[in-house]
């Protein structure tokens, strides 16, 4: 796999074609073959590992591998795999075969493909695992137990994930073909009131234990450990009121713990995400904007002759409309009043006209004559931190490369500040920058407004405002993993927050309740629903001795106060019958009996503490029928089946009807497209620039780069959509730390040169 997968275009927003060319045709087919041979290959592993561990006590032989609690873990851990291997083939081609229907065109992206691909990444870690173990287990210095700890990590990530497909499956049943988002109505019903319950029980702790970050690219691992240990540490020392350098040292001896013990850190994360209030989020956010982080984050950068952070007083502003007339714009005053609106103007060379600028140091060099082109840039941060700063880690790469004038906007941040804003500072910035280019270097013949995350949904809403007066729209604009429809609405790739390492789902509702301020309502019979969810999840406690693990005290004065309950354990009322379909035909050769009695004997270990939370009666014979009844296909050995794995983590107490999905479900945002443009009016969308969106195959907000993609296009609006692959959101500040984010960085920067007709290779 490449790692970015880029439209065909030979012209500036190639309209393609709908139908897949035979490349990628035959590359889909390979795609499928490589899949399903990983699902192959590790099935015979497991089986041998099982069938190994069996004859060795059949035949009571003393090899201390096989009679070690370490041997017996391995053993159990290959049982549980097997069966998740068993029941996932099956929906992962099944999404396979449905995902293309749910395409922008020939881009061949969308959130059930990613779910495949998130599958795909744990089965290739785990067959390097398993292969390693198995090639280094004999020897003397080999770390047996830490391996198993993490393959015994992987497996109980690939039995989230399974939970995670068959959740994801129920969506599907839901929503027109077609589309990834389903109506809305749907959250007044009982049926999606139960799939985000399941949802939200599903375990976040081991998405961030041994095998964070990995659905990601390699490169990345160590600077997600990092943020995480960081989070963590941080959550401890939150509200000290010593020095900073006294609160660094302690967040650094804090950290040793989180350093050592991947599974302790996943449980502090899990914890601080969840429950964390939205200063905490800023406060860790804006660590960045320090002095120290902003010297070691580019220090390796060009420098550019001008980096100029100013200041401008709105006032009434009169700007030009495309019909020749001309419209007053009135100061931002929404929420916080009137205040001074700060820019920062980044530019490579010094340019004639910049000196303008309110406080500006003039450097000691030749003014160039003015650009041609122009660059509105607004920040990410999920409305609530950050500023440009942090993101001069790639703007001062593009200025070197394009050497255009790049006009940053540093807009107001929520909570403070809530919808709308921001969004009234960055049009007012915008039309500031059409009437004042002379004082940027430019003679704004061409423009082109680009954003990431947060900041495309304000430059889309922007533009939005700019077709409502008339005033000029950009050549151009350019959406980077953009979120366009701001409500909690389930879609497959809003699935991925429950293992996103920089987006987690706990942050991810905690920003959007902040941004929409106003906009919040609660829905009607919200407090009946709590009462029926709480009935419901004591209705389901059980225990799992398998993911067994205990949540540490919180930090009180750092998260919400929360109400422990036990978690439920949401299985379908038909899995049983699922079960009896899990074993082959009794017509098939067997084990001889005394194996199975053993083997038996040996499951019912691992299902002694569920029937005895369940009230329910020993399952040994049960086990016996399906060892008994187990296929011997000619390419697999022979080894018994087990029963389903449990996947979710009983003993977490957590309130369920105070989870983040479940508050951000029943707090319904009123509908204002400027605020969620996804479902802006088809007579304003109609009349959007060229918009090119790069959204990331592992990102939540894909599915809003592809419907968004797909509203445009149906409107007539020339639209460009490109999937980066194995990179997450926010990539563009990793471009320093991984070749794979500084290829897509490149890719978003082509983009811009495209819109503005520059010569990439000049």
């Amino acid at each position: 796999m490449t790692a970015f997968r880029r439209s065909n275009s030979n012209s500036e927003y190639h309209q393609t074609t709908h139908s897949l060319t035979t490349e990628d045709g035959i590359h889909e087919n390979n795609y499928r073959r490589s899949l399903a041979e990983i699902f192959k290959t590790l099935r015979q592993e497991a089986l041998c590992y099982v069938e190994s561990y069996v004859v060795q006590e059949k035949c009571d032989e003393e090899s201390e591998w096989h009679q070690s609690s370490t041997g017996y873990q391995i053993y159990s851990t290959f049982c549980h795999l097997y069966d998740h291997l068993e029941n996932m083939e099956g929906s992962i081609f099944e999404l396979l075969d449905l995902a293309p229907h749910y395409d922008f065109r020939d881009c061949q992206a969308n959130g059930y493909r990613s779910l495949v691909r998130v599958v795909q990444s744990c089965l290739t870690h785990l067959m390097a695992l398993v292969r390693y173990i198995s090639v280094n287990k004999n020897s003397y210095n080999f770390r047996l137990s830490h391996y198993v700890k993490q393959l015994d990590s992987y497996t109980m990530t690939l039995g989230q994930l399974r939970d995670v497909l068959r959740y994801t499956r129920k969506l599907m049943d839901y929503s027109p073909l077609g589309q990834l988002m389903p109506s809305e109505t749907l959250l007044d019903s009982a049926v999606a009131d139960k799939i985000q319950m399941e949802m939200d029980m599903i375990d976040q702790e081991c998405f961030y234990g041994h095998s964070l970050g990995f659905q990601y690219c390699e490169s990345l691992k160590r600077s997600f450990e990092i943020v995480h240990i960081s989070l963590a540490s941080y959550s401890h020392n939150y509200q000290d009121k010593t020095p900073a350098v006294m609160k660094l040292a302690k967040s650094i001896f804090s950290s040793r713990k989180y350093v050592l013990n991947p599974d302790h850190r996943a449980k502090k994360v899990v914890e601080v995400t969840l429950n964390c209030s939205i200063d905490f989020c800023k406060a860790f956010w804006n660590l960045s904007e320090s002095n120290l982080f902003h010297s070691i984050a580019t220090f390796s950068l060009p420098h550019c002759v001008i980096n100029h952070v100013f200041d401008i007083n709105p006032k009434d502003l009169t700007v030009n409309t495309k019909a020749g007339g001309k419209v007053t714009l009135k100061p931002p005053t929404a929420h916080i009043g009137h205040q001074s609106l700060q820019l920062r103007l980044i530019s490579y060379r010094y340019r004639l006209g910049q000196e303008k600028l309110p406080n500006f140091p003039t450097p000691s060099v030749i003014a160039e004559p003015p650009s041609d082109f122009l660059i509105i840039q607004c920040h990410g941060g999920g409305f609530v931190s950050q500023t440009s700063k942090t993101h001069e880690a790639y703007l001062r790469l593009w200025a070197q490369y394009i050497n255009v004038p790049i006009l940053c906007i540093d807009y107001s941040l929520a909570p403070a500040a809530p919808f709308p804003r921001g969004l009234e500072e960055v049009y007012y910035a915008y039309c500031w920058a059409l009437t004042n280019c002379h004082m940027l270097g430019t003679t704004a013949k061409k423009i082109v407004v680009v954003g990431d995350s947060a900041g495309g949904n304000l430059l889309i809403s922007t533009m939005l405002k700019a077709i409502q007066d008339d005033v000029k729209l950009p050549n151009g604009l350019l959406a980077i993993y953009t979120p366009v429809y701001v409500q909690y609405i389930p879609s497959p790739s809003r699935t991925l927050s429950i293992m996103d390492p920089l987006l987690p789902v706990g942050i991810l509702t905690t920003c959007l309740e902040a941004y929409a301020g106003d906009l919040i309502e609660p829905w009607k019979g919200c407090k009946d629903d709590v009462g029926e969810v709480e009935a419901h999840t004591q209705r389901h406690i059980s225990s799992n001795t398998h993911n067994k693990v205990k949540l540490e005290s919180s930090d009180t004065h750092v998260f919400h106060e929360t109400k422990d309950v036990a978690s439920s354990n949401i299985l379908q009322e038909d899995e049983d019958e699922e079960i009896q379909s899990y074993f082959c035909n009794e017509s098939e050769k067997s084990l001889p009996d005394d194996v199975v009695d053993m083997v038996a004997d040996k499951l019912q270990i691992a299902d002694t503490a569920v029937a005895s939370a369940n009230g329910s009666k020993t399952r040994r014979n049960y086990h016996r029928r399906s060892v008994k009844s187990h296929n011997r296909s000619e390419s697999l050995p022979i080894a018994p089946k087990v029963p389903p794995f449990d996947s979710v983590r009983h003993d977490t107490t957590r309130h369920f009807a105070q989870s983040p999905l479940y508050k951000f479900a029943k707090i319904r945002i009123k509908q204002d497209p400027l605020l969620s443009p996804l479902h802006a009016s088809d007579e304003l969308l109609s009349q959007m620039p060229p918009t090119s969106l790069v959204a990331c195959h592992l990102d939540p907000c894909l599915d809003d780069s592809i419907m968004f993609a797909k509203k445009l296009h149906s409107l007539g609006v020339s639209v460009h959509l490109d999937a980066v692959d194995k990179v997450p959101h926010g990539f563009l500040n990793f471009n320093s730390v991984s070749k794979e984010c500084m290829q897509a960085t490149d890719l978003c920067r082509d983009r811009l040169c495209q819109i503005l007709g520059i010569n990439v290779d000049s």
